[in-house]
């Protein structure tokens, strides 16, 4: 299906070649939906889903709205695009501390930047071209935000210079079978809960160039239950969410031997 053996890419040690947007997304759905197939064998079932950026693809696969290959299709073709997508618009991704969205999205508005991701309260990144992102992280520091780190990204994702993107990951969508999920998934795109085949595929293909409201989406899920389990790589989404709401009971599953306890092995 994939043309080459990303397994390779996986586990050679060559991290640069990893990170490579084309081989990252489809490196991680994969990472993610095995995990998920381990933690399912314990009984976890999800009452409602959600995944950042990328990861609503995996969150998608969990809940049963389409198959893993046909999954795998969709993020091949979504990694492609936005690759193509990189190399012709150059662009960076900024996190920003200590301002308000409401301060940063005014500082943005009419710019060549935009807020691509609110990950809480305190943690804003923007994303834009080079010379646009650097003139507004100067702006956004003489009016006194705590940070502004750059991120290690190879492009403006989550900003118009990812919208031709937006026809290849429709066209590859609309081939699919979406079945009707078993839980409800909470979109990126409008941090609202959704079950309904048309709503799902409308929100994946608009959060390619829009902001993912993240903060909005824990909150909502907070609505549902407040027990959340993390399952990819890393554990950024943990530290996050801890952010957005202390009380929240959060596990985190990133390897194999995160779930042994689970399988009593």
């Amino acid at each position: 299906m994939l043309g080459y053996k990303i397994s390779q890419i996986m586990f050679d040690d060559n991290e640069p070649v990893l990170k490579k947007t084309i081989n990252a997304q489809v490196a991680i759905y994969i990472h993610s939906c095995i995990l998920f197939d381990i933690i399912r064998e314990s009984k976890y079932n999800p009452v409602a889903v959600a995944g950042h950026s990328l990861g609503e693809f995996s969150a998608l696969y969990a809940n049963g709205t389409y198959n893993f290959e046909d999954g795998l299709e969709i993020v091949k073709t979504r990694a492609q695009a936005m690759h193509q997508c990189e190399t012709n618009n150059k662009g960076k991704m900024s996190a920003v501390m200590g301002l308000s969205k409401e301060t940063i999205s005014q500082i943005c508005n009419n710019s060549d930047t935009q807020v691509a991701n609110i990950n809480s309260d305190q943690q804003i990144v923007i994303s834009g071209s080079d010379i646009s992102v650097e003139e507004i992280s100067n702006e956004l520091k003489s009016l006194g935000a705590k940070r502004i780190i750059p991120l290690n990204v190879s492009g403006a994702f989550h900003s118009k210079l990812m919208s031709e993107a937006k026809p290849k990951l429709r066209d590859i969508i609309a081939e699919k079978i979406f079945q009707t999920p078993h839980c409800p998934i909470v979109s990126n795109y409008d941090a609202k809960d959704k079950t309904n085949t048309d709503e799902i595929k409308h929100a994946l293909i608009e959060q390619i160039d829009n902001t993912v409201l993240w903060l909005e989406s824990v909150k909502q899920l907070g609505n549902i239950n407040n027990n959340f389990i993390e399952i990819g790589p890393k554990k950024v989404l943990t530290g996050l969410i801890k952010k957005i709401n202390e009380s929240f009971h959060i596990s985190s599953f990133n390897s194999y031997n995160d779930t042994k306890q689970l399988l009593n092995v």
